[in-house]
Protein backbone atom coordinates (compact mmCIF):
# COMPACT_ATOMS: atom_id res chain seq x y z
CA UNK A 1 0.00 0.00 0.00
CA UNK A 2 2.96 2.38 0.86
CA UNK A 3 4.30 2.04 -2.75
CA UNK A 4 3.59 5.19 -4.89
CA UNK A 5 2.08 5.15 -8.64
CA UNK A 6 2.24 8.50 -9.68
CA UNK A 7 -1.20 8.89 -12.12
CA UNK A 8 -2.43 11.69 -14.24
CA UNK A 9 -0.77 14.65 -16.01
CA UNK A 10 -0.35 16.85 -13.11
CA UNK A 11 2.67 18.33 -12.07
CA UNK A 12 2.30 20.54 -9.08
CA UNK A 13 1.72 19.20 -5.43
CA UNK A 14 -0.39 22.76 -3.87
CA UNK A 15 -0.74 23.13 -0.75
CA UNK A 16 -2.37 26.41 0.40
CA UNK A 17 -2.89 27.52 4.07
CA UNK A 18 -5.06 29.75 5.78
CA UNK A 19 -4.53 31.04 9.10
CA UNK A 20 -7.74 31.97 10.17
CA UNK A 21 -8.27 34.55 13.21
CA UNK A 22 -8.04 32.73 16.78
CA UNK A 23 -11.75 32.11 18.25
CA UNK A 24 -13.19 30.23 21.06
CA UNK A 25 -13.94 26.46 20.93
CA UNK A 26 -15.30 23.83 22.70
CA UNK A 27 -13.95 20.79 24.17
CA UNK A 28 -14.93 18.91 21.54
CA UNK A 29 -13.88 21.04 18.40
CA UNK A 30 -10.62 21.36 20.78
CA UNK A 31 -9.67 17.71 19.92
CA UNK A 32 -10.39 16.78 16.33
CA UNK A 33 -10.46 18.17 13.42
CA UNK A 34 -12.88 17.97 10.20
CA UNK A 35 -11.58 16.81 6.37
CA UNK A 36 -13.86 17.20 3.54
CA UNK A 37 -13.50 15.65 0.39
CA UNK A 38 -15.05 17.84 -3.48
CA UNK A 39 -15.87 16.76 -6.67
CA UNK A 40 -13.34 19.32 -7.59
CA UNK A 41 -10.59 16.99 -5.94
CA UNK A 42 -9.60 19.10 -3.57
CA UNK A 43 -10.26 18.32 0.15
CA UNK A 44 -10.99 20.96 2.94
CA UNK A 45 -9.06 20.65 6.39
CA UNK A 46 -11.12 22.32 9.04
CA UNK A 47 -11.65 22.51 12.77
CA UNK A 48 -14.55 21.83 14.13
CA UNK A 49 -15.62 25.14 14.73
CA UNK A 50 -15.91 25.86 10.75
CA UNK A 51 -12.47 27.23 10.03
CA UNK A 52 -10.76 26.62 7.18
CA UNK A 53 -7.10 25.50 8.13
CA UNK A 54 -6.03 24.20 4.54
CA UNK A 55 -7.01 23.13 1.13
CA UNK A 56 -5.01 20.15 0.19
CA UNK A 57 -4.91 19.93 -3.58
CA UNK A 58 -2.48 16.67 -4.37
CA UNK A 59 -1.07 15.23 -7.45
CA UNK A 60 -3.91 12.31 -8.67
CA UNK A 61 -6.92 14.10 -10.76
CA UNK A 62 -10.18 12.92 -11.04
CA UNK A 63 -13.25 13.56 -7.94
CA UNK A 64 -12.62 13.02 -4.76
CA UNK A 65 -14.34 10.29 -2.89
CA UNK A 66 -14.74 8.36 -0.03
CA UNK A 67 -11.25 9.15 2.92
CA UNK A 68 -10.47 7.37 5.87
CA UNK A 69 -6.77 7.68 8.14
CA UNK A 70 -4.60 4.93 9.11
CA UNK A 71 -3.39 4.58 12.37
CA UNK A 72 -0.96 7.06 11.57
CA UNK A 73 -2.78 9.88 11.04
CA UNK A 74 -2.38 9.62 7.00
CA UNK A 75 -4.85 10.43 5.19
CA UNK A 76 -6.35 8.45 2.15
CA UNK A 77 -8.49 9.63 -1.02
CA UNK A 78 -10.29 7.90 -3.40
CA UNK A 79 -10.86 9.65 -6.39
CA UNK A 80 -13.03 8.13 -9.34
CA UNK A 81 -11.82 8.37 -13.14
CA UNK A 82 -10.78 11.71 -14.06
CA UNK A 83 -12.18 11.23 -17.96
CA UNK A 84 -14.42 8.40 -20.20
CA UNK A 85 -11.70 6.35 -20.97
CA UNK A 86 -10.77 6.38 -17.38
CA UNK A 87 -7.08 6.94 -18.15
CA UNK A 88 -6.43 9.33 -15.35
CA UNK A 89 -7.47 9.71 -11.93
CA UNK A 90 -8.98 6.43 -10.89
CA UNK A 91 -6.52 5.52 -7.76
CA UNK A 92 -6.45 6.33 -4.08
CA UNK A 93 -3.87 9.50 -2.92
CA UNK A 94 -2.19 9.32 0.55
CA UNK A 95 -1.45 12.82 2.84
CA UNK A 96 0.52 12.45 5.51
CA UNK A 97 -0.38 14.49 9.06
CA UNK A 98 0.39 17.72 7.68
CA UNK A 99 -1.25 17.43 4.37
CA UNK A 100 1.49 16.59 1.86
CA UNK A 101 0.69 14.26 -0.89
CA UNK A 102 2.61 11.40 -1.39
CA UNK A 103 1.01 10.29 -4.50
CA UNK A 104 -1.28 7.48 -5.78
CA UNK A 105 -1.05 4.34 -3.83
CA UNK A 106 -2.11 0.81 -4.20
CA UNK A 107 -3.29 -0.34 -7.37
CA UNK A 108 -4.16 -1.30 -9.91
CA UNK A 109 -7.60 -0.38 -10.09
CA UNK A 110 -10.52 -1.34 -12.41
CA UNK A 111 -12.45 1.48 -12.19
CA UNK A 112 -13.68 4.50 -9.86
CA UNK A 113 -12.71 3.45 -6.63
CA UNK A 114 -15.10 5.32 -4.10
CA UNK A 115 -13.95 4.57 -0.38
CA UNK A 116 -11.25 2.98 2.01
CA UNK A 117 -11.16 1.21 5.33
CA UNK A 118 -8.21 -0.43 7.29
CA UNK A 119 -8.09 -3.57 9.40
CA UNK A 120 -6.39 -3.72 12.62
CA UNK A 121 -3.07 -4.78 10.92
CA UNK A 122 -2.81 -2.34 8.50
CA UNK A 123 -4.59 -3.64 5.46
CA UNK A 124 -6.79 -1.65 3.43
CA UNK A 125 -10.02 -2.20 1.45
CA UNK A 126 -11.28 -0.65 -1.54
CA UNK A 127 -14.43 -0.11 -2.77
CA UNK A 128 -15.00 0.05 -6.34
CA UNK A 129 -18.53 1.65 -8.07
CA UNK A 130 -17.98 0.50 -11.70
CA UNK A 131 -16.21 -2.11 -13.75
CA UNK A 132 -15.90 -5.47 -11.68
CA UNK A 133 -17.39 -3.67 -8.69
CA UNK A 134 -14.76 -5.76 -6.72
CA UNK A 135 -14.15 -4.64 -3.03
CA UNK A 136 -9.89 -4.79 -3.14
CA UNK A 137 -7.66 -5.77 -0.14
CA UNK A 138 -4.26 -4.39 -0.39
CA UNK A 139 -1.46 -6.06 2.21
CA UNK A 140 2.29 -5.15 2.53
CA UNK A 141 4.34 -7.11 -0.11
CA UNK A 142 1.60 -9.14 -1.39
CA UNK A 143 -1.21 -9.07 -4.53
CA UNK A 144 -4.33 -7.52 -3.73
CA UNK A 145 -7.43 -10.07 -3.00
CA UNK A 146 -10.46 -9.02 -4.97
CA UNK A 147 -14.12 -9.80 -2.84
CA UNK A 148 -16.90 -10.10 -5.52
CA UNK A 149 -19.25 -8.23 -3.43
CA UNK A 150 -23.35 -8.44 -4.70
CA UNK A 151 -24.20 -4.81 -6.01
CA UNK A 152 -27.49 -3.16 -6.01
CA UNK A 153 -27.91 -0.02 -8.30
CA UNK A 154 -23.95 0.93 -7.99
CA UNK A 155 -20.91 -1.76 -7.28
CA UNK A 156 -19.20 -1.23 -3.76
CA UNK A 157 -19.69 2.96 -2.58
CA UNK A 158 -18.90 3.14 0.93
CA UNK A 159 -17.49 0.55 3.41
CA UNK A 160 -16.50 -0.18 6.80
CA UNK A 161 -15.17 -3.25 8.77
CA UNK A 162 -16.68 -4.53 11.55
CA UNK A 163 -14.76 -5.22 15.17
CA UNK A 164 -14.18 -8.91 14.08
CA UNK A 165 -12.14 -8.42 11.20
CA UNK A 166 -14.12 -10.52 8.80
CA UNK A 167 -17.51 -9.21 8.56
CA UNK A 168 -17.21 -6.00 5.98
CA UNK A 169 -20.49 -3.71 5.86
CA UNK A 170 -20.89 -1.85 2.67
CA UNK A 171 -23.71 0.23 0.81
CA UNK A 172 -24.43 0.22 -2.95
CA UNK A 173 -27.21 2.86 -3.39
CA UNK A 174 -29.97 0.42 -2.90
CA UNK A 175 -32.36 -0.32 -0.70
CA UNK A 176 -30.15 -2.27 1.59
CA UNK A 177 -26.98 -2.59 3.86
CA UNK A 178 -25.33 -5.37 2.36
CA UNK A 179 -22.52 -7.78 4.08
CA UNK A 180 -19.71 -9.82 3.20
CA UNK A 181 -17.38 -12.03 4.83
CA UNK A 182 -13.88 -11.16 3.71
CA UNK A 183 -12.21 -13.76 5.96
CA UNK A 184 -14.45 -16.60 4.45
CA UNK A 185 -14.87 -14.85 1.25
CA UNK A 186 -18.33 -15.00 1.08
CA UNK A 187 -21.60 -13.07 1.04
CA UNK A 188 -23.53 -12.57 4.23
CA UNK A 189 -27.27 -11.77 4.40
CA UNK A 190 -27.93 -8.05 4.55
CA UNK A 191 -28.08 -6.32 7.74
CA UNK A 192 -31.03 -3.87 7.82
CA UNK A 193 -34.34 -5.64 8.95
CA UNK A 194 -36.35 -3.95 6.54
CA UNK A 195 -35.49 -1.18 3.67
CA UNK A 196 -33.83 2.04 4.57
CA UNK A 197 -36.20 4.76 4.51
CA UNK A 198 -34.56 7.08 1.86
CA UNK A 199 -34.89 3.80 -0.40
CA UNK A 200 -31.13 3.87 -1.29
CA UNK A 201 -27.99 3.36 1.08
CA UNK A 202 -24.43 5.76 0.73
CA UNK A 203 -22.04 6.48 3.80
CA UNK A 204 -21.86 3.86 6.61
CA UNK A 205 -19.97 3.77 9.68
CA UNK A 206 -20.26 0.74 12.38
CA UNK A 207 -21.21 1.79 15.92
CA UNK A 208 -19.43 0.62 18.73
CA UNK A 209 -22.43 -0.85 19.97
CA UNK A 210 -22.44 -3.10 16.71
CA UNK A 211 -25.06 -1.16 14.49
CA UNK A 212 -24.29 1.61 11.94
CA UNK A 213 -24.75 4.88 10.80
CA UNK A 214 -26.19 4.99 6.75
CA UNK A 215 -26.62 7.86 5.12
CA UNK A 216 -30.07 6.97 3.24
CA UNK A 217 -31.34 9.91 1.12
CA UNK A 218 -33.43 12.81 2.99
CA UNK A 219 -32.13 11.24 5.97
CA UNK A 220 -28.87 9.36 8.48
CA UNK A 221 -30.55 6.50 9.41
CA UNK A 222 -29.22 4.58 12.59
CA UNK A 223 -29.32 0.51 12.88
CA UNK A 224 -28.97 -1.38 16.09
CA UNK A 225 -26.68 -4.61 16.52
CA UNK A 226 -29.89 -6.44 15.13
CA UNK A 227 -30.48 -4.37 12.19
CA UNK A 228 -33.39 -2.54 13.34
CA UNK A 229 -34.05 0.83 12.76
CA UNK A 230 -33.71 2.97 16.06
CA UNK A 231 -33.65 6.59 14.90
CA UNK A 232 -33.30 8.90 11.93
CA UNK A 233 -31.37 12.12 11.47
CA UNK A 234 -31.78 15.53 9.71
CA UNK A 235 -31.87 18.73 9.93
CA UNK A 236 -35.12 20.84 10.47
CA UNK A 237 -34.11 24.40 8.50
CA UNK A 238 -35.97 23.15 5.47
CA UNK A 239 -33.20 23.13 3.19
CA UNK A 240 -33.42 20.18 1.08
CA UNK A 241 -31.39 17.25 2.05
CA UNK A 242 -29.72 13.97 0.43
CA UNK A 243 -26.90 12.85 2.93
CA UNK A 244 -23.69 11.35 1.57
CA UNK A 245 -20.63 10.81 3.50
CA UNK A 246 -20.05 10.57 7.30
CA UNK A 247 -17.86 9.91 10.49
CA UNK A 248 -17.85 9.31 14.50
CA UNK A 249 -16.90 12.18 16.22
CA UNK A 250 -16.03 13.06 19.62
CA UNK A 251 -18.36 12.82 22.72
CA UNK A 252 -20.87 10.77 21.03
CA UNK A 253 -21.21 12.58 18.23
CA UNK A 254 -21.10 11.86 14.57
CA UNK A 255 -20.59 14.45 11.35
CA UNK A 256 -22.43 13.75 8.11
CA UNK A 257 -22.32 15.46 4.31
CA UNK A 258 -25.58 17.03 3.45
CA UNK A 259 -24.54 16.91 -0.26
CA UNK A 260 -27.64 18.92 -1.53
CA UNK A 261 -26.18 22.08 -0.30
CA UNK A 262 -22.72 20.94 0.37
CA UNK A 263 -22.77 21.68 4.44
CA UNK A 264 -21.26 19.52 6.95
CA UNK A 265 -23.46 18.76 10.54
CA UNK A 266 -22.66 17.74 13.69
CA UNK A 267 -25.47 15.31 15.49
CA UNK A 268 -25.77 14.18 18.97
CA UNK A 269 -25.88 10.57 18.66
CA UNK A 270 -27.98 9.97 21.32
CA UNK A 271 -30.38 12.72 21.04
CA UNK A 272 -30.29 13.66 17.34
CA UNK A 273 -29.49 17.02 18.23
CA UNK A 274 -27.70 19.37 15.96
CA UNK A 275 -24.28 19.94 18.11
CA UNK A 276 -22.90 22.38 14.84
CA UNK A 277 -22.01 22.80 11.25
CA UNK A 278 -19.98 23.58 8.53
CA UNK A 279 -20.15 25.32 5.24
CA UNK A 280 -18.00 24.26 2.82
CA UNK A 281 -18.59 27.31 0.29
CA UNK A 282 -19.08 25.41 -2.65
CA UNK A 283 -22.08 24.25 -5.26
CA UNK A 284 -24.38 21.88 -4.48
CA UNK A 285 -23.68 18.30 -5.13
CA UNK A 286 -20.00 19.11 -4.44
CA UNK A 287 -19.38 17.89 -1.32
CA UNK A 288 -18.92 14.17 -0.97
CA UNK A 289 -17.59 12.82 2.30
CA UNK A 290 -16.20 14.35 5.84
CA UNK A 291 -12.95 12.61 7.53
CA UNK A 292 -12.74 13.38 11.49
CA UNK A 293 -9.44 13.28 13.16
CA UNK A 294 -9.32 13.03 16.68
CA UNK A 295 -6.36 13.96 18.32
CA UNK A 296 -5.32 16.37 21.58
CA UNK A 297 -2.83 18.31 19.54
CA UNK A 298 -3.46 18.47 15.69
CA UNK A 299 -0.21 18.32 14.03
CA UNK A 300 -0.56 22.46 12.12
CA UNK A 301 -0.50 22.61 8.25
CA UNK A 302 2.32 23.51 6.29
CA UNK A 303 2.58 27.02 5.64
CA UNK A 304 2.83 28.69 2.60
CA UNK A 305 2.97 27.15 -1.22
CA UNK A 306 4.60 24.24 -1.85
CA UNK A 307 5.58 23.19 -5.15
CA UNK A 308 6.59 20.05 -7.07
Amino acid sequence: METARLVGLVTMTLLIVVHPPATAQSPTSAREDVFVSLETGLVQWRTSAGALRAVLVGVVSGPASGMRFDAAGNLYVAHRCADGACTAGNTVEKFTPRGVSQGAVGGPYHCDPHSIAFDAAGGAFVAQAHCTTHVLKFTSGQPPTSYPVQSETRGALWIDLAGDGCTLFYTSRGPDVKRFDVCANRQLRSFNLAPMPGGETRGIRILPDGGALVSSGAVVARLDADGALVRSYGVASGEPQDWAGLDLGANGTFWAINSATSSVYQFDLATGEVRGSVYTGTAANTAVDVAVRRVKTPPAPVGGLILR
